[in-house]
C-alpha cells in the first residue's frame, strides 16, 4: 500500500515523525494542523529524551528504542543540530529522594541502562556552574540521555516530508469525519474544505479525543498541564539536563535556561493560589548560582495528553476501518519510533508486537 493516501491531523513532535516516514515510503501525505506545527504541546515541552522512569520493562524498551531513532534521524535529516545528546545528571538530597533514586539505579543498571553513580567533584568537571551540597555522596550520571530542540526538530522532519511531496497545512482545524458506514474516509475544515483519504492518523495530541469523538469513538483521554520557565540569557556553560531535589532544568539556547519546579505542577490548578515563576526560579538557582539575579522572560503551560492509564495508545479502532490513533505522554522521546511504527503498520500492515499491551483496543 506504498501509494496510499494518508491525512495526518497534528503537527507537534509525533505527527511529523508519522508524516516523515509515511511520506519516505511513498505515500501521499497531508498534514493538518490546527494551528502552527510544533506551537502545541511539542512547543512547551522540557524535551528531555530518556527512559529514566519508564516501567514496565516493554516500556522502557520502546523508550530505549526511540532515543536509538533519534540518533538515526540526525544522519537522515543533514545533521541534526536539534539533538543534544550529552548526557544528563541526577542527584537528590532527603531519604525519600535518596531511596527512589537508588531504586531507579538498581533497576536500570539490571535492563543494561547505560547508567553510573559518579562523585560530586566528577560531576562538576562535567558541569562546572553547578552547586552540589556538601551532604550530596553521589550523582547519577546517564550518558545515553539528552534534550531535543523540539521546533527545530519538527521543521527538519516536515521539511524533509515536503521534500518527499507531502503536503503541509497549517490552520487547518478539523471539524468534521467523513464516515461511510465502518469506514473513515477523511475529515472536513473548518474553512469548510473536504480531504478523502485511504487512512486518517488522529496524532492531534491534546485534541485526539475530540478527533476520535467526530469519527464515533470514544478515547479516553487525561490532559495533565505542566508549566516550563524561560529566563533570559545568563552567563553558563550548562549542556545537559539537571534533575536536581525538588526541580529540574536544562540550557535551551543562546544562554537561556528551562526550568521547572516539579511541586508546582503537582498542585497546579486554575483555581490554586498564586507560584511566582520567581519562586522556582530561585529554587533552581541554589543548584545553579549563574541564575542569582536572573530575569524571567516567558512561562508557558504545556498541557500534554495522558491516556487514562498513562501508557501509550498506539493503533487502529476495532470495528472502525481507515482510523489509526497515536497518543504517548513523552512524545519527544518516542516521536520517532512512532513514526516507524506506524509507517510500518498502515502501508505493509505488519503489526508491531511490541505494542500488544499499547493497543486502543484495551479501553473497548
Amino acid at each position: 500500500m506504498t501509494g496510499a493516501d494518508v491525512l495526518v491531523v497534528g503537527a507537534g513532535c509525533v505527527g511529523a515523525n508519522v508524516a516523515y516516514r509515511l511520506a519516505e515510503r511513498g505515500a501521499a501525505v497531508t498534514v493538518l494542523d490546527a494551528g502552527a506545527p510544533g506551537a502545541g504541546t511539542s512547543g512547551a515541552s522540557f524535551a528531555w529524551t530518556n527512559s529514566f522512569g519508564k516501567t514496565p520493562r516493554d516500556y522502557h524498551d520502546l523508550n530505549v528504542a526511540s532515543m536509538e531513532e533519534h540518533a538515526a534521524l540526525t544522519k537522515e535529516l543533514g545533521g541534526g543540530g536539534w539533538l543534544h545528546q550529552d548526557g544528563a545528571l541526577a542527584w537528590e538530597e532527603g531519604p525519600a529522594g535518596l531511596a527512589r533514586l537508588a531504586q531507579a539505579v538498581e533497576r536500570l543498571a539490571g535492563w543494561g541502562y547505560p547508567i553510573e553513580r559518579i562523585s560530586p567533584r566528577q560531576a562538576r568537571e562535567l558541569e562546572p556552574d553547578l552547586h552540589i551540597a556538601p551532604a550530596v555522596a553521589q550523582v547519577v550520571w546517564t550518558p545515553g540521555e539528552g534534550y531535543v530542540e523540539a521546533v527545530p526538530f519538527i521543521g527538519a522532519l516536515l521539511a524533509e516530508a515536503t521534500r518527499r511531496g507531502a503536503r503541509i497545512l497549517p490552520g487547518r482545524r478539523v471539524t468534521g469525519v467523513i464516515r461511510s458506514g465502518a469506514r473513515v474516509q477523511g475529515v472536513t475544515t473548518a474553512d469548510g474544505a473536504r480531504f478523502e483519504a485511504d487512512w486518517v492518523v488522529d496524532c492531534a495530541g491534546v485534541a485526539m479525543d475530540e478527533i476520535a469523538r467526530l469519527a464515533g469513538v470514544a478515547i479516553p483521554i487525561d490532559r495533565v498541564p505542566g508549566r516550563l520557565i524561560y529566563t533570559a540569557p545568563v552567563a553558563t556553560t550548562l549542556r545537559r539536563p539537571i534533575h536536581a531535589p525538588g526541580c529540574h532544568f536544562r540550557p535551551d539556547g543562546g544562554g537561556r535556561i528551562v526550568l521547572a519546579e516539579s511541586a508546582h505542577d503537582q498542585v497546579w490548578t486554575e483555581g490554586a493560589p498564586p507560584w511566582p515563576p520567581e519562586r522556582s526560579l530561585a529554587a533552581v538557582a541554589a543548584h545553579l548560582p549563574a541564575l542569582a539575579g536572573a530575569r524571567v522572560e516567558a512561562t508557558r503551560i504545556g498541557v500534554r495528553p495522558m491516556p487514562r492509564d498513562e501508557r501509550p495508545m498506539v493503533g487502529g479502532i476495532p470495528g472502525l476501518e481507515g482510523f489509526y490513533v497515536v497518543a504517548s505522554h513523552s512524545g519527544v522521546t518516542l516521536g520517532p519510533l512512532w513514526g516507524r511504527v506506524a509507517a510500518a503498520e498502515l502501508l505493509d500492515g505488519a503489526l508491531d508486537p511490541r505494542l500488544g499491551p499499547y493497543r486502543p483496543a484495551r479501553f473497548r
